[in-house]
């Protein structure tokens, strides 16, 4: 089944390179994936039908994380493609992945893009900064329009509707792998249950075994011992045959011996 794309915002620049911006409050524990998601689908507008693969354009995918992506401890993320046998070299192939911890305190990045995380973090932001004063008068702008307002609480409801679906279908895959691990062990315990059942049933074998030997040598024992009294035969089986409570064909194997 197709997934529907929807950016934050999708604009180009001059030269034709597509940007994706994504804002990401909660973590998701797929990031990747999402980033691959959301460049696929920005990549797919860098190519014009028909126009060769090396003019294509270049998409750059960049998320603000309300958190530390990768948890690395870095504020900022730049995703290339590599070889692995050579981890240096970059594979040009015009696609750029961005991501900003926007909590970090490192300042590891240009004042201007600091400022902007300073404000999205809801820091301390010099006022005086070009960027930050025309920031807020833009918000200042969308909170007064009723149209814009409705479109982000439609959005939000659309995004929360959104993590409501995927956080059940991850429920549903810990339960199905939960349930297989039950089915396991359930296997498990079924299958050493039948081990300890053959080993008692081996057991009592062996135990019955030893006893009809030993029975057997008692009652050889029993016939001569009777027959050095001098007991006749006939009464001699009558005794054996009651006492131990034989068939006539196991007196007779008896006294075939």
């Amino acid at each position: 089944m197709l997934k529907a794309v929807r950016f934050d915002i999708y604009t180009t620049d001059e030269q034709g390179n597509h940007y994706d911006i994504e804002m990401q409050v909660s973590d998701p524990h797929n990031i990747a994936k999402r980033i691959r998601y959301y460049q696929t689908a920005s990549s797919m507008e860098a190519y014009d039908k028909g126009q060769p693969y090396e003019q294509a354009d270049d998409s750059y995918v960049i998320f603000f994380c309300y958190f530390d992506p990768f948890q690395l401890g870095q504020q900022r993320y730049v995703l290339h493609k590599h070889i692995d046998e050579i981890p240096e070299q970059i594979i040009e192939d015009g696609q750029t992945d961005i991501l900003f911890n926007v909590p970090s305190l490192r300042h590891d990045v240009d004042p201007k893009m600091q400022a902007f995380l300073d404000m999205i973090a809801q820091r301390k932001v010099e006022a005086t900064d070009p960027l930050v004063v025309k920031l807020k008068e833009r918000i200042a702008v969308v909170k007064r329009n009723r149209k814009w307002r409705s479109e982000y609480m439609r959005r939000s409801v659309y995004e929360m509707d959104q993590e409501m679906r995927e956080k059940k279908i991850r429920e549903g895959e810990r339960k199905i792998r939960d349930g297989k691990l039950e089915l396991l062990e359930g296997k498990r315990e079924i299958k050493e249950g039948q081990d300890r059942l053959k080993e008692k049933e081996q057991l009592i074998q062996e135990r019955e075994q030893k006893l009809h030997e030993n029975q057997q040598t008692i009652i050889k024992t029993s016939i001569v011992a009777m027959k050095a009294l001098n007991i006749d035969e006939t009464t001699i089986r009558k005794e054996i045959k009651e006492k131990f409570n034989l068939s006539d064909k196991e007196i007779k194997d008896y006294f075939a011996e």
